[in-house]
This record gives C-alpha cells, structure tokens and sequence, in this order.
C-alpha cells in the first residue's frame, strides 16, 4: 500500500515493517501502531462529524495494546463526548487523535489523517451513513454494509 492510500507521506523517516507511525498537528504528541489493524472504515455519524468538524471522519481500528503514544502523553487531553464514550486530543493543537468506547471495548480507532506512514488497509466501506450530512456530494461508489 503506498502512502497515496492514506493521504500521507512519511516525514520523519521510514517506518518499521508492520507498523506505522502518527501525531498530532504540532508534532507534540506522537504514536505507533502495530499492525494489523481490524478495520478502515469511513464514519458518517453524527458525533464523529461534530467532534472533527467535518463530513466524515476515516477511522482505522486497532486493538487497544498496539496503539503505543511514543511521544508527549503528558499533553494527551480526554474528553467524554458521551457516556462511555473518549475522544483523546493533543491538549496543545486540538488535534483528534484516539476514540474508545464502551461498544468497542479493547479497541483504539485512529484517523487515518493522523498517520505519516501507510497502515494496512484502505477504508473499506461507509458506517452510520443513514446519518450522513445532506450537503455531501453523490458518492462515486455506494456504500457498502
């Protein structure tokens, strides 16, 4: 998978095999996760599209031991969004960086912009799109699932 996949190129150098390596805007807070992941997928409901301001969040999911923040924890800032629910930012630049969830347990979902190097796999369908903004331009595909 090349880093057009996730968006992202490499800016610190090159990863090791069977993982790869995020942060945050201001670069405070950094992390690795190990792969593989369990799931790439694009979130349409409403709680992800409020907490990041946007038309949907790309999240990849990991099991919560092989999400490692290497860097800056110290500014790792929690937010419980709703009940059960976390949302970790960087406490200096606001950037989003984890979700946990009761309904999830054991996982740790990352989006897939916060990482300078290629996980695993692509996104491979839309979730809660029932809920997706009515702005959105028509999809290219439909969603799956």
């Amino acid at each position: 998978m090349s880093a057009a996949t996730t968006g992202a190129a490499s800016v610190t150098g090159e990863a090791r095999a069977g993982e790869a390596r995020g942060r945050c805007q201001c670069g405070r807070i950094r992390f690795v996760a190990r792969f593989p992941s369990r799931f790439a997928v694009h979130c349409h409901c409403e709680s992800c599209r409020r907490s990041h301001s946007a038309a949907f969040v790309s999240w990849t999911g990991f099991p919560s031991s092989q999400v490692t923040v290497t860097q800056g924890s110290g500014d790792l800032a929690v937010h419980e969004s709703s009940p059960g629910t976390f949302r970790k930012f960087c406490r200096v630049c606001g950037t989003k960086l984890f979700f946990e969830g009761a309904k999830w347990p054991g996982e740790t979902h990352v989006p897939l912009v916060a990482f300078d190097d290629p996980v695993d796999r692509a996104p491979q369908k839309h979730v809660f799109f029932a809920e997706h903004v009515a702005w959105l331009p028509a999809l290219a595909e439909p969603p799956a699932g």
